[in-house]
């Protein structure tokens, strides 16, 4: 096997791992405690929202959102939140990056409340995957 084919493999084994990883941080949303789900979040997040009705867009940064975090999911206790990811594409951008683009379906006890398209970069940082990016706006009325 030469250089190059075994350097793909390698970003192969990156990229399975990273989706792994993915996967994971949506089990953990939708079952997980919002201590696990802060743990997914990066000391370097960004994350831009633009789907709120009252103002144009937010930006939040690490202690920012996982405060937010913590604020939400109470405000949603009892009522079976649930995030559907549809992914678009997936890509591995650098060895440590991977960037995934999806439409999120958000539902409440089972009914559909809100739909955005979301960009997201997971990062892995210390041996673990974290949710570095997060870019998310509105992809249809429901």
């Amino acid at each position: 096997m030469n250089l190059s084919n075994r350097i793909l493999q390698g970003r192969g084994y990156v990229f399975n791992e990273a989706i792994a990883a993915v996967e994971e941080y949506r089990r953990t949303i939708n079952e997980g405690t919002v201590e696990e789900v802060n743990a997914w979040i990066s000391d370097d997040f960004i994350g831009y929202f633009g789907y709120y009705p009252d103002r144009d867009y937010e930006i939040y940064r690490s202690e920012h959102y996982k405060t937010d975090n913590i604020e939400t999911l109470a405000l949603y206790e009892g009522k079976e939140p649930n995030w559907n990811y549809i992914d678009l594409a997936r890509n591995m951008r650098s060895d440590n990056e991977l960037i995934v683009s999806a439409i999120v379906d958000f539902s409440l006890k089972g009914v559909k409340v809100a739909s955005v398209l979301a960009m997201e970069v997971f990062r892995k940082e210390l041996g673990a995957w974290k949710l570095y990016r997060q870019h998310m706006e509105k992809y249809a009325d429901v």
